[in-house]
């Protein structure tokens, strides 16, 4: 008798004016895929796909579900677009306390569009690069300044959250997770299906992807801590402090749960903090160096060589963008 497949869970979030072809889109990717994966992969991994919605006592409750049964727990959250308002204050501080609490967990959280304005509520954005629709994102850049809004990226990953903008974006953001669920082939074969293109370097950032789905709390308020301080000035004693457990219990954990040392996940994140920059920004390289924690600048380079494979100056030169301008004023305002 043939075994079941693993299953992930990508939940997708409704509320009152959000584009549901948007929604129904995107479920219909996520099902196509996870059945040509079913038919074509040796281990093949199914997609459920479940719709969330703050319903009217005051709970968040799954309305949808393409494998009802178990009790869902969804790995991904994406958050539609709307064309018209977004939810009321009320719904709106009590979907983005779920979206934090998940994320907590270990899900990875996705906006497309002018969702990216429920998901900067959450706090998650701060400091980081993110996508929208270019006719949102001087009103996204205004309302959260310490966010760094790019429209001309179509999609920017940094593991735990994705942003994604531009035209027909929902689909960009199905073809993602479905490489991040089913790998690279499966994602190129679902987009041939829908005549997509293949997402290129320059209209695609891709941060570290750290693993957050292992379900062991205390090395995820571990990572979360690296996260925090961009791998910067974080000692051993710190990452264990925070985690609440012994040195060796957490390396023994740590590794079992990310595939890596604490140090190696501190200059993982750190490398794609320098890459961002490097991207999407003029500073000199010294300063640069300086800002993700190296004093030398010549080791930074070697650092940035070992994990990339190329100098910063030549990363630089293969994928800078430069500053870029934001789009025309949003028609779509935050509630």
């Amino acid at each position: 008798m043939e075994s079941p497949s693993a299953t992930a869970e990508v939940g997708i979030l409704t509320y009152p004016s959000v584009q549901l072809g948007t929604v129904h889109g995107l479920t219909d990717i996520l099902v196509m895929a996870s059945h040509f994966a079913r038919s074509r992969m040796a281990e093949p991994l199914t997609i459920r796909v479940t719709h969330w919605q703050w319903d009217e006592d005051g709970e968040m409750v799954c309305v949808y579900d393409t494998m009802p049964g178990e009790a869902p727990k969804p790995q991904f959250i994406v958050i539609p677009l709307t064309l018209t308002s977004l939810p009321p204050p009320e719904t709106l501080s009590g979907i983005v306390a779920w979206l934090q609490l998940l994320h907590a967990g270990g899900a990875t959280l996705g906006s497309i569009c002018s969702g990216a304005f429920i998901l900067a509520e959450t706090g998650l954005l701060e400091g980081r690069l993110a996508s929208t629709h270019w006719a949102c994102a001087d009103a996204l850049q205004d309302r959260f300044p310490a966010i760094r809004v790019n429209s001309q990226i179509r999609i920017v990953d940094h593991g735990d959250v994705i942003t994604v903008g531009g035209f027909m974006a929902w689909v960009d953001m199905g073809l993602r997770l479905v490489e991040r669920l089913l790998g690279p082939a499966m994602a190129a074969e679902t987009a041939r299906l829908l005549d997509r293109p293949a997402i290129d370097a320059p209209t695609y950032f891709q941060g570290f992807s750290p693993k957050l789905g292992h379900g062991d709390e205390a090395i995820l308020r571990a990572q979360n801590l690296i996260h925090a301080s961009d791998g910067r000035d974080v000692s051993l004693d710190a990452i264990a402090g925070e985690a609440r457990l012994e040195r060796r219990t957490l390396l023994r954990r740590f590794a079992k749960a990310t595939g890596m040392t604490p140090i190696e996940y501190s200059r993982n994140v750190r490398m794609a903090r320098a890459r961002e920059l490097l991207e999407f920004s003029n500073k000199p390289l010294k300063d640069l160096a300086f800002q993700v924690g190296y004093e030398d600048p010549n080791a930074f380079t070697r650092a940035f060589r070992r994990t990339i494979g190329m100098s910063p100056a030549d990363y630089r030169r293969q994928f800078g963008q430069g500053r870029r301008s934001f789009g025309a004023a949003p028609e779509v305002q935050p509630a």
